[in-house]
């Protein structure tokens, strides 16, 4: 009995799932609001989904993504369960920060790990739904993992914890690979890390970044063995309980040649990659001294481009850093949070933002579990600061810009939806642009042909507002970017991108004509521009009834042209909007059909011959809307079949699209 006491001494992470939950004595942790307090449960047939408060529409969503990619994650590893996985859906990180289930392997939650104790999985919402999949199937993965290498009682746990010794590379990296097969930020950073000539073998690189080098080695095994080899390498390991024995009966190479050969690889990709590829110019680089190595983040120029502003954060400890451009001299501005070496950073807050005067700087922050805007004086930050409490109903804020001077726009979720939200400072109250299920996100303000609007990215279908409810279609499409007009408020986006195999994310306007973002398009995240052309979408017949009515329908005769980008990029198509040059705002129906007012002459060869020209000319504006009178405008001839029928017009609808330039590409490095 004493010699299987120690053993359970051991092992206690893994005897999790064969106890209750237990909070251990004076390792409570702080709890800033009562949500915890009743805790709700929907069951599924393979899950037990438990949620809190304001994560009902979070919880929703991440059940059906669960049951989605269940069978997919159980046919990879090709192991059944017989036991309900239960999922713990939290708002976000600082609440999963709070949980006291679990506490000694939540305190050490690792950026972009999904922690897994015994059968619970913990899960949370950061805005973007794809990354809330990610994290459901890592952590089935986890579980159906444990199950696969360690069993399920106590006896099996024990001896195959003793007897089977592996990596963390090996499994960390499995689930990570079970999470994502591969994307485009794992291939930057390891693009970088094999540029800096570092790393000349895995071992090393396995024994700095575990996590991403496992990655790696299950995507280049089933990129060149087949996804059924990575079943096959599990089970074999368990069974000869070696890694190198698996390794020799599946792929018939050892661990060190199956290695050298994974590095080789990614060296030659990364180098062919790089025959066509530019880096940014050198010359154009601020340098900034960082003897702790501290990570930076939210870099951004002022509006008139003399001064930058930055945040560090030492484990916790974030500060926020001004600099001049020209002299190289930085400044403190603002400091907060604490440093917490258990836990990982969470990199979200705090959010900065310049201020439309040049002077001042915004700066949005979170201090326990509520969000607090403060706007100062970069150049004398001890000034009192001003200070205002968002409303409790922002869960968490992602993006801001100013409007106004008293004006924001957030991109923030509430109620567990990630929505554009008009913030007014003066009077803490909000108004709400977005109300549906999609992820909108990266909002910014910008004037593009003379309008005032919203860029921003999301992963929506349409391109109409409307309030939405997640019900069967789930929110896990590849984001694009869409303007929304400040000034007519009209529930139509545009559309300025429309790439279903690529995101397009952090939009910007760069002047009154062209707007920019990144497009991970080409594999390596790259800057492309774009701006906005009117062309001839299609063509509408509407004919004229002597009883003042009338009937409309696409023309046959006249073939519009929907804009296709024939460059390397994609352009999307937008919506029909007032404002756009070339378009009158008096000359639009009120159902969005486009009709002429009374006089002027329209001929048919002056229709346009191929998108982009305009030779026709609207007929002059009146007073009044009335339609034409009898025989004016009669492109075509009246038959006698329709006695009723006086005039038959062909009409061309404009649409301006996105007209999008693709940059050299650049290598984008993540530090």
């Amino acid at each position: 009995m004493r010699i299987i006491y120690l053993f359970l001494l051991g092992f206690p992470a893994l005897l999790c799932a064969q106890t209750t939950s237990q909070t251990s004595f004076g390792k409570n942790r702080i709890q800033y609001h009562r949500q915890f307090d009743d805790w709700l449960h929907y069951e599924t047939a393979n899950f037990d989904t438990y949620w809190y408060g304001d994560a009902r529409n979070i919880a929703q969503s991440a059940l059906q993504m669960a049951e989605y990619d269940f069978g997919a994650v159980q046919q990879l590893l090709e192991h059944q369960m017989t036991d309900k996985i239960e999922m713990l859906v939290f708002i976000d990180l600082t609440d999963l920060k709070q949980s006291n289930i679990g506490e000694e392997d939540i305190f050490q939650l690792r950026a972009g790990e999904t922690k897994v104790v015994g059968n619970k999985i913990f899960v949370y919402f950061d805005g973007n739904h794809q990354h809330l999949r990610a994290q459901i199937r890592e952590g089935v993965a986890g579980v159906i993992l444990n199950s696969m290498l360690f069993g399920s009682n106590i006896q099996e746990i024990v001896q195959n914890a003793v007897l089977l010794n592996l990596p963390g590379w090996y499994t960390n990296g499995l689930l990570a690979y079970c999470g994502e097969e591969w994307n485009v930020d794992n291939d930057n950073q390891l693009r970088d890390l094999l540029a800096s000539e570092k790393y000349k073998d895995f071992d090393k690189l396995a024994k700095e970044h575990p996590r991403l080098a496992g990655h790696a080695f299950w995507y280049y095994i089933s990129l060149h063995f087949g996804k059924g080899t990575v079943s096959n390498l599990l089970y074999l390991t368990r069974i000869n309980r070696s890694i190198d024995a698996g390794f020799l009966y599946v792929l018939g190479t050892g661990y060190r040649r199956t290695t050298d050969s994974l590095m080789e690889y990614f060296r030659q990709r990364y180098a062919e990659e790089a025959l066509y590829t530019a880096l940014p110019d050198e010359t154009q680089q601020f340098v900034i001294k960082n003897k702790k190595k501290l990570p930076f983040f939210r870099a951004q120029l002022s509006p008139d481009g003399q001064r930058m502003v930055w945040v560090s954060n030492d484990i916790g400890k974030w500060k926020v850093w001004v600099a001049d451009l020209q002299t190289g001299k930085k400044k403190l501005v603002m400091k907060g949070g604490m440093r917490n070496s258990q836990q990982d950073l969470d990199q979200n807050y705090p959010l900065v933002k310049w201020h439309p005067d040049n002077q001042q700087l915004g700066i949005l922050y979170e201090k326990r579990d509520l969000l607090y805007l403060s706007i100062l004086n970069p150049a004398k930050p001890k000034e009192k600061k001003e200070r205002v409490e968002l409303p409790a109903d922002y869960q968490r804020v992602y993006s801001m810009d100013f409007i106004s001077p008293v004006d924001m726009l957030f991109s923030a979720a509430v109620k567990g939806y990630s929505d554009l939200f008009i913030f007014r400072t003066v009077n803490r109250q909000t108004d709400r642009i977005t109300q549906d299920f999609w992820d909108d996100l990266d909002a910014s303000i910008t004037v593009l042909d003379g309008r005032k609007g919203v860029l921003f990215s999301s992963n929506r279908m349409s391109d109409t507002l409307s309030p939405q409810k997640i019900d069967t279609i789930l929110p896990i499409n590849n984001f694009d970017v869409f303007f929304y007009d400040l000034e007519t408020r009209s529930p139509e986006l545009q559309r300025l991108t429309d790439t279903p195999f690529a995101n397009e994310r952090c939009p910007v306007g760069m002047d009154s004509t062209y707007f920019a973002y990144l497009s991970d398009e080409s594999g390596v995240v790259n800057r492309q521009a774009g701006f906005l052309k009117p062309y001839v979408a299609y063509y509408q017949t509407v004919f004229y009834l002597h009883d003042g009515a009338d009937a409309r329908g696409l023309s046959k005769d006249l073939q519009g042209e929907w804009p296709r980008e024939k460059s390397a990029s994609s352009a999307g198509s937008g919506g029909f909007r007032a404002g756009q040059p070339g378009f009158d705002p008096d000359r639009q129906h009120p159902d969005h059909s486009c009709i002429p007012k009374k006089g002027g002459d329209v001929q048919p060869n002056q229709f346009p011959a191929k998108p982009g020209d305009v030779p026709y000319r609207w007929p002059q504006r009146t007073a009044d809307r009335s339609f034409p009178a009898p025989g004016q405008h009669s492109l075509l001839p009246v038959g006698p079949r329709n006695p009723k029928l006086h005039t038959c017009l062909d009409y061309p609808c404009q649409k301006p699209a996105a007209h999008l330039h693709g940059t050299p590409p650049t290598r984008t490095t993540y530090r």
